[in-house]
């Protein structure tokens, strides 16, 4: 049987990789003869335990005193914390290969120690686990996108993640005492409906944040559904309390006639207890230059049960997005790398939040490497491009600072330096005083070596010292292998020594595989 000519979908990029859905038909007559047998269990089986990690340290720790009456900065992810030991736990979709399915997909988890930045334990989570609802399938990117919030109202932290294996869909891996535990997969899930978007079965998107304002966490999963609003508290069979619409996006301009789904994010912008949605696309038409490609970002917000877009918020275009208070008044302010004209690649815009909405009240800001303060010289190629983005207050002053990703991870990307940088939020908002720029070759890993260092950014305080650490991942590729650093955050902000690196070989020990860890993202 000609599997790969069965119905083969028009090829599409995810996460770096191609995808497509085959259409099992002939398979279907082949076992439409055999008798079905139901096996009766007395409960669902148990996920693999997390075992010792496999991990080293670069450099010395820093001392110094934890910061003193830090405020959390509003609109900054929760920590995850699957074991609810009270030490942050982190978890990075891997879009790699697994056992007997390529491009399966997998979930790297570290569970934080409570010493310094280390971590204790790993967890290599596939569906080819017992405990994981399906089966590992060919280009099913189960890990392709990773949400950490407590979806039943337990106390322990839950992991969610979009998969595609028959259909688009959701599983949830539910904490407890023991870590992740139990899995069940979210039923009745319905994909996007959005006419201008290329294939959106094939890119589907997965957020959490509280959209109803309720105190629940919820989850979307579905633009343009009648019920992609999936609202918490949920059951341990993985219903949601109730479901509500998502409104598809609005064409952004009638000359695109075809975009790419690229993400979603989710923070509260306008102070109302609420979070807002937001939507990003990328529309990139054969022959157009780089600074032409239209990166459009849709703002939804609450409205009748579900989320509709409003008609009055405006927002510059980007590839990625991240929201965090930068300028301490309470609200949290949306931080965008922006896209189109003649910004740069390498630049972060601030839009700050106001109880109007974004964009309503203080000016945007835009810092670049030619803003006073920000380290290292305006880069010459468009490959130097800021791809990832997180908030967290690093240096235990109140303020939400920013870290930027910049990875050169594009298939044909010129070899240059791959950086995570830091800015600074304060009274006046985010500046170029106090940025820092930090590269693999800093911390031990290797310098300038193509190996997708930044691809994925992470502010979580690890350490209990009320000062975000930053995570980074580089997921590797075919000659280098996957690896994560977490630096500690200090009153001077990053250090580069005390650094935990923890290594793709600690979730897939034989080395075989392709984990391309932090490649689906670092949970929020």
């Amino acid at each position: 049987m000609d599997v790969e000519g069965n119905a083969r979908r028009t090829p599409r990029k995810r996460g770096g990789k191609r995808r497509w859905v085959v259409a099992g038909g002939a398979a279907v007559v082949a076992v439409a003869g055999t008798v079905a047998v139901v096996v009766a269990k007395s409960g669902p089986e148990a996920i693999a335990a997390p075992r010792t990690c496999h991990t080293s340290v670069h450099g010395t720790a820093p001392s110094g005193t934890a910061a003193k009456g830090a405020r959390t900065p509003a609109g900054t992810a929760p920590a995850a914390n699957f074991d609810g030991d009270g030490h942050p736990d982190l978890a990075m979709g891997a879009l790699g290969d697994v056992e007997n399915a390529g491009a399966g997909g997998s979930i790297a988890v570290a569970y934080g120690s409570g010493d310094g930045t280390g971590l204790a334990r790993c967890q290599y989570l596939t569906q080819n686990d017992a405990g994981i609802p399906g089966k590992a399938n060919y280009e099913a990117y189960f890990g392709s996108d990773v949400v950490a919030r407590d979806l039943d109202g337990d106390g322990y932290t839950d992991l969610a993640s979009a998969v595609f294996d028959d259909e688009p869909g959701v599983i949830v891996m539910w904490g407890s005492p023991d870590g992740l535990k139990e899995a069940v997969r979210v039923p009745g899930t319905d994909g996007s409906h959005v006419s201008w978007v290329l294939d959106q079965a094939l890119e589907e998107h997965l957020v959490a944040g509280d959209f109803d304002g309720d105190g629940h966490a919820d989850l979307v999963f579905g633009l343009g559904s009648g019920k992609g609003l999936l609202k918490g508290p949920f059951t341990r069979d993985g219903a949601p309390a109730a479901t509500g619409p998502v409104a598809a996006p609005s064409r952004p301009s009638k000359d695109i006639t075809s975009a790419n789904y690229s993400d979603l994010v989710a923070g509260d912008l306008d102070g109302d207890g609420s979070d807002e949605l937001l939507a990003l696309h990328h529309e990139e038409p054969l022959g157009t230059a780089e600074f032409e490609e239209r990166w459009p970002v849709s703002y939804l917000h609450a409205r009748r049960g579900g989320l509709a877009q409003a008609a009055d918020i405006d927002l510059p275009d980007a590839a990625a997005v991240a929201v965090g208070d930068v300028d301490g008044d309470g609200l949290a302010d949306l931080v965008l790398s922006p896209r189109r004209g003649k910004v740069s690649h390498s630049a972060v815009t601030v839009v700050y939040g106001s109880e109007e909405g974004p964009g309503k009240g203080k000016r945007s800001a835009t810092i670049d490497r030619d803003t006073p303060g920000v380290p290292g010289e305006e880069p010459q190629d468009e490959d130097a491009a800021l791809v990832s983005l997180d908030t967290g207050d690093v240096n235990g002053d109140g303020y939400a600072d920013v870290v930027a990703g910049s990875p050169r991870s594009k298939a044909y990307a010129k070899t240059g330096p791959e950086q995570v940088l830091l800015l600074r939020g304060g009274p006046n908002g985010l500046t170029g005083e106090g940025a820092q720029a930090v590269d693999a070759g800093d911390i031990g890993g290797r310098k300038s070596a193509r190996a997708t260092f930044g691809m994925a950014v992470r502010l979580v305080d690890m350490d209990g010292d009320h000062r975000a650490d930053l995570t980074v991942a580089a997921p590797g590729d075919n000659k280098v292998r996957s690896a994560a650093w977490v630096l500690p955050g200090t009153a001077e902000g990053l250090s580069t020594g005390g650094v935990t690196r923890l290594y793709g070989d600690a979730f897939e020990p034989t080395g075989k595989l392709r984990l391309y860890m932090g490649g689906g993202g670092i949970a929020r």
